[in-house]
């Protein structure tokens, strides 16, 4: 028996050897591309929708049932945005230095829209309640002056947002 393994082993050493060669070069350059996973134009087409689904649901506090509903959507729209921004984020070769304080804009918006939601149904939701001394089905406006200013902060910190 010899020591030498023969020209067909050799060459098949050397064929696994340059294909994982090729593999470990192949892998930075596709994980390091820079593209990140959700596209930038999409995102703030999201934070568009959102602002002006909050802007209606300004506009549309003589209908509680209508406002809640706006405010939800508006809340379901920056919440994807701000977590496709994480996830960019998360991926992204550098650290962005606005990341920080824009997410933060990002998730007091989402409170305040939360608080302005959930006092729309709670008000609604209260059985044998009176909205107002005259009938009219109109909620009263202290109750809503609570609600108009958590939808103009989260339009305030939303419109500012830097994704």
């Amino acid at each position: 028996m010899s020591l030498d393994a023969g020209p067909v082993c050799r060459f098949c050493s050397l064929a696994v050897a340059v294909l994982l060669g090729a593999l470990v070069a192949a892998s930075p350059a596709l994980s390091q591309s820079g593209r990140p996973p959700y596209d930038q134009a999409e995102i703030q087409r999201k934070i568009q929708k959102s602002v002006g689904l909050q802007r209606q649901a300004l506009q549309a506090l003589s209908e509680p049932r209508r406002a809640e509903g706006l405010l939800r959507s508006a809340w379901t729209e920056l919440r994807a945005a701000q977590h496709e921004m994480t996830i960019n984020a998360s991926v992204a070769k550098f650290v962005d230095p606005l990341f920080e304080i824009t997410n933060r804009k990002a998730q007091e918006a989402l409170v305040h829209l939360q608080a302005a939601a959930d006092a729309l149904q709670s008000n609604r939701a209260i059985p044998g309640a009176r909205l107002d001394q005259e009938g009219s089905g109109a909620p009263p406006s202290s109750y809503l002056d609570g609600v108009r200013l958590h939808i103009e902060q989260a339009v305030h910190l939303t419109s500012g947002l830097a994704f």
